[in-house]
């Protein structure tokens, strides 16, 4: 029999298929273990950085001084003046896992909590893509316009923030997941939000601190930017809880932004609904700043009523006379019936590039038959018809 014969000629090729299916398997065991290898690399990397270049700390703060005309309690302030009301510190750290993973804390003591500390955010974040990322833990509700920076008074134009918007919702954080990805675009860019979770707080409501606990909180946000024009809608849902009572909630918010670095105008518009007794209410503003080198004055304008009033048959006396069967409902009478509009009136300074003094004068008035939904004015008689608030506030970042 020759090496030509048809035999030999099958068995060599099945030789030299077998060889070459092995050398291809060795060869792509190689490449897993050279993957494998370079991924250890890079961990071996970020375990090895310098404590210091995965650990980043900054921090902001703001000392307010603010006295009001009566103790009607607008903006939490009373004839006796205080610095304990909206003056706070902050510490935020980010610890970068890898490339693509952080852990972020904020921890914020209150001057009106007597400077305890407590976790406002405490999240871990991935980037799945460069348009995705997702985080899990403790993180601001992302309702309004200045969410992310409600705390940091260095990021915003006013003295404080709208109080008949941005005080609407007394809870700001919550407990759950969100997930953001975003959509660019030749010179802007869309962003979308979805988030989910639930929290319990205490919570000042008609002047008495309740416990509430918030279930099945889900929402979502889509904003637009071009850096110049922001605009801006926001929806969220819940279940609400409060003495053994659940509530159905509803949040609806809109946003308008313009900042071309000379002219600031913001304006938000909210909705606040909860099915049953519980007041729902409508508030808008409408702020415009002008920068005049380090100096910027403001003008803002905001209002807030409420909605279904007539949800709510019990009388304000009938529910603060003592003795009546009815006594003490309050979120039955028409002592929550809101109706106000709120002016202010400011400047900021920004004295250093991090330090910013800011100057305001807030009025309220224009109650109609309600007590414009302010402490002094929730017993049996309306006290106050309006009051004025003279603030100054340093605001840092660092």
């Amino acid at each position: 029999m020759t090496l030509n014969h048809p035999k030999f000629l099958i068995a060599n090729a099945c030789i030299a298929g077998l060889t070459l299916a092995c050398g291809q398997a060795m060869a792509d065991d190689q490449a897993r273990l050279d993957n494998l290898e370079q991924q250890i690399q890079v961990l071996q990397q970020q375990v090895n950085k310098p404590i210091q270049e995965r650990l980043r700390f900054n921090g902001f703060m703001s000392l307010a001084y603010g006295v009001a005309s009566n103790d009607s309690g607008f903006a939490g302030y009373t004839e006796d003046g205080t610095f304990s009301n909206e003056s706070l510190f902050g510490l935020q750290g980010s610890f970068t896992i890898s490339d693509t993973t952080d852990i972020t804390m904020q921890l914020v003591g209150r001057g009106n909590d007597e400077w305890d500390p407590n976790f406002e955010w405490a999240y871990i974040s991935h980037q799945f893509s460069p348009n995705l990322k997702m985080r899990a833990g403790k993180m601001r509700l992302p309702l309004f316009m200045y969410s992310d920076s409600l705390e940091v008074g260095y990021a915003q134009p006013w003295g404080r923030p709208p109080i008949d918007v941005y005080g609407g919702i007394p809870i700001t954080s919550y407990t759950g997941v969100d997930a953001l990805y975003d959509i660019n675009f030749d010179t802007s860019t869309l962003s979308l939000q979805g988030f989910g979770g639930e929290t319990d707080d205490s919570v000042d409501i008609a002047g008495q601190l309740v416990d509430v606990n918030v279930d099945n909180l889900y929402g979502g946000a889509v904003s637009w930017t071009d850096f110049i024009w922001t605009v801006r809608s926001n929806y969220a849902t819940a279940e609400l809880a409060v003495s053994g009572d659940t509530f159905d909630t509803h949040f609806y918010g809109v946003g308008l932004s313009f900042n071309n670095g000379t002219w600031q105008v913001i304006s938000e518009l909210t909705r606040f609904e909860v099915d049953g007794p519980i007041v729902d209410s409508d508030s808008a503003y409408i702020t415009v700043a002008r920068t005049f080198g380090s100096f910027s004055p403001y003008v803002t304008l905001s209002v807030k009523e409420s909605i279904d009033d007539e949800e709510r048959p019990l009388t304000r006396a009938q529910v603060t006379t003592p003795g009546s069967p009815v006594y003490g409902l309050v979120v039955a009478s028409d002592i929550q019936n809101i109706e106000r509009t709120s002016q202010s009136v400011g400047v900021r300074w920004d004295a250093m590039s991090n330090i910013a003094i800011k100057f305001d004068l807030s009025r309220v008035s224009g109650f109609g038959d309600t007590g414009g939904n302010l402490n002094g004015n929730i017993g049996p008689v309306i006290n106050y018809d309006d009051a004025d608030i003279f603030s100054i506030k340093l605001d840092a970042a660092f």
